[in-house]
C-alpha cells in the first residue's frame, strides 16, 4: 500500500470512529436545558409556584411577586449534563420577611441555599452553585413573609460554572500579643487549642498581618511576622503582610510617618519605604514562606506617609511611594500578588476617582481590596453596586478584605466598644445576626461579575478581652474596643459566622 492509500485508509478509520463516539453521545456537545420563562415577562409558564405577576421589575415588564406566608416557586431542569452549576437571580425584598432565598436541589447532592440579603426595595444580583450528580435539578425561590411583607424575583438564569470564594480568610494581627498575655482560645467541645488550628479546621485558609516600622510595643514587626508566618505554613494557611508604614495605626483619618523617616527628603523617603517592604519580603522569603499576598498600603484612601503622600492635591507623590512598595516585593518575590486598598467599600464615586488616579500615574496592581463595614460603608446594595462596577470597569478581582459585625452590645473589659448602636435593619448584634451579615456579604462577593470576587476576610478574628492587648500600643492598660466584634464569644469559644469559612 502506497502513503497516499495509507492516508486515506486513515481518514476512513477517524471518520468511522468518530462517528461512532458521536453515536454514543461521547463527542457530541453538552447541551444545558434552559430555563422556561426566565424572566416571568408575560405569564407564570414553566414554574410551580403560588406567586404572582408584579409590574416592579429588574428589567423588562414584569417579575415573579411572594407575599404573604410560605411560598415555594420551582422549576426542574432534565437530561442536565453532570457538572457544577451556577443560579443567577435578581430579588427585591420589603427587608422584613422571616426567610427568603434562592436554592439548587434535587440535583444529587445537598441543597445549597443563597439568602436574599435584608435590604428594603432594592434590587440585588444573588447567585448559588450545586454540584449536579444525576443530570437534573430542581430551581427553588423561597419565602417566608407575613402580613404585607414580600420578595421579588427576576431574571432566572442557571448557567455552567461555579461561582465561589478562594479567599476564606480573616485579619488576626492581635494573635501573637493576646497569646504573650494569657489568651487562650477553645473549640466547640470547650477543649483549649491553638486559635490558628481552630480557625483553619472551621474552613479559614488565608491571615492576614499587619507590619508597623518601629511599633512602642514591640509587636506587629518583622520578627512577629516571621514567627506567625512559620505557624501559618505548618497549617496550610496562606499569608497576605499589610504594610501600614507607620509606627502605629494607618487608615483613612491618619497614616503618620515612622518616627525613623520624619526627617528624610522625598528621594531618602522613597529608599525607606522599599528597603523595609524588601527586607520584611526577603526575611520571609528567606525562611521558606515568602508571602502569598501584600498590600501595599493599609486604606490609603487619602493617601499614606502624610505629609508626603497625602494624595488631598494630587496623586503624584502617593503614586510614587505605592511604585516603590511595589517595585521592592516584585524585586524580592515575583509570584507574589500585589493589593491596593482602600476603605468605605459602598463609595463607587470614591472607587472610581481613587483607582483612575492611580492606573493614569502608571501604577500597576494584580487585585483590589474594599473595606465594608456595614454600619459605616453603606447597605449591601450599595456595596454590590460599587464591587459590580470596579471589577468591570478595571477587570480585576477583588477582595473584602476588611469587614466585621458585632455580635452583642455589651463589653468584656469595662473598655467602651467602637460599636454598640449601629447595628443594620434586620441584622441584630447577636451571634446569629453577625452570621447574616457575614453571610450576606459572602453572597454579594460571590455575585460579582466574570468571577472577579474572589475572597472576604474579617478583621480581627481573634482579638478578644486580654489584659495588655488593648488598642493602644504605647498604653498596656488600655482596652480592647472590639473585642464584641472578634469571631470567639467572651468565653473564647467559636461564633457561628466562623463556621461560614467552611461555604466558599
Amino acid at each position: 500500500m502506497n502513503k497516499r492509500a495509507a492516508l486515506i485508509a486513515l481518514l476512513v478509520l477517524i471518520l468511522l470512529i468518530g462517528g461512532y463516539f458521536v453515536s454514543q453521545n461521547i463527542l457530541r456537545p453538552k447541551v444545558i436545558p434552559p430555563v422556561i420563562n426566565p424572566g416571568f415577562e408575560t405569564d407564570l409558564t414553566g414554574w410551580n409556584t403560588a406567586g404572582k405577576l408584579d409590574s416592579e421589575a429588574h428589567s423588562g415588564s414584569s417579575s415573579l411577586l411572594h407575599g404573604a406566608g410560605k411560598l415555594e416557586t420551582t422549576q426542574t431542569l432534565t437530561e442536565v449534563p453532570n457538572g457544577w452549576y451556577t443560579l443567577r437571580v435578581w430579588v427585591r425584598s420589603s427587608r422584613d420577611q422571616k426567610e427568603a432565598y434562592i436554592a439548587l436541589k434535587d440535583c444529587g447532592g445537598e441543597e445549597a441555599r443563597a439568602s436574599v440579603p435584608l435590604v428594603k426595595d432594592k434590587w440585588l444580583h444573588i447567585v448559588v452553585s450545586a454540584e449536579v450528580k444525576n443530570q437534573q435539578c430542581t430551581l427553588s425561590l423561597y419565602s417566608d413573609a407575613e402580613d404585607e411583607d414580600w420578595v421579588g424575583f427576576d431574571e432566572i438564569e442557571f448557567v455552567p460554572g461555579r461561582a465561589a470564594l478562594s479567599i476564606m480568610g480573616a485579619d488576626i494581627s492581635s494573635l501573637k500579643k493576646s497569646e504573650d498575655k494569657g489568651g487562650v482560645y477553645f473549640d466547640e467541645n470547650g477543649v483549649q487549642a491553638d486559635a490558628l488550628k481552630i480557625l483553619r479546621d472551621h474552613g479559614m485558609n488565608y491571615a492576614r498581618v499587619r507590619v508597623w516600622v518601629d511599633s512602642p510595643d514591640g509587636y506587629h514587626g518583622k520578627a512577629q511576622l516571621l514567627e506567625m508566618a512559620r505557624r501559618y505554613k505548618q497549617n496550610d494557611i496562606k499569608l497576605l503582610v499589610d504594610f501600614h508604614y507607620s509606627d502605629t495605626w494607618a487608615d483613612p483619618g491618619k497614616q503618620p510617618k515612622p518616627k525613623a523617616w520624619e526627617n528624610l527628603d522625598f528621594e531618602a523617603l522613597k529608599k525607606a519605604l522599599y528597603d523595609h517592604t524588601f527586607d520584611v519580603c526577603h526575611s520571609l522569603k528567606e525562611q521558606g514562606t515568602p508571602p502569598d499576598m501584600v498590600q501595599v498600603g493599609n486604606e490609603i484612601t487619602n493617601g499614606m506617609v502624610w505629609p508626603d503622600g497625602k494624595n488631598d492635591k494630587n496623586f503624584d507623590n502617593l503614586a510614587v511611594l505605592v511604585k516603590e512598595g511595589i517595585r521592592a516585593v516584585r524585586d524580592c518575590s515575583p509570584n507574589t500578588l500585589i493589593m491596593l486598598h482602600v476603605d468605605n467599600g459602598g463609595n463607587n464615586e470614591m472607587y472610581r476617582w481613587w483607582f483612575d488616579n492611580m492606573i493614569a500615574q502608571g501604577v500597576t496592581f494584580d487585585l483590589i481590596g474594599a473595606s465594608y463595614y456595614p454600619y459605616w460603608h453603606g447597605t449591601l446594595a450599595d456595596l454590590q453596586t460599587n464591587l459590580n462596577d470596579i471589577a468591570l470597569r478595571y477587570d480585576k478581582d477583588i477582595v473584602v478584605v476588611e469587614t466585621a459585625y458585632a455580635f452583642t452590645i455589651k463589653d468584656n473589659d469595662n473598655y467602651k466598644n467602637v460599636i454598640t448602636v449601629q447595628d443594620r435593619p434586620g441584622y441584630p448584634f447577636t451571634p446569629e445576626g453577625q452570621a447574616k451579615m457575614l453571610a450576606d456579604i459572602m453572597t454579594i462577593t460571590r455575585a460579582i461579575p466574570n468571577g472577579r470576587g474572589i475572597g472576604v476576610m474579617w478583621w480581627d478574628a481573634t482579638w478578644t478581652a486580654v489584659p495588655g492587648n488593648g488598642w493602644d500600643p504605647e498604653r498596656a492598660s488600655s482596652g480592647n474596643n472590639w473585642e464584641n466584634q472578634a469571631l470567639f464569644d467572651f468565653e473564647s469559644h467559636p461564633l457561628p459566622a466562623m463556621g461560614l469559612f467552611r461555604t466558599p
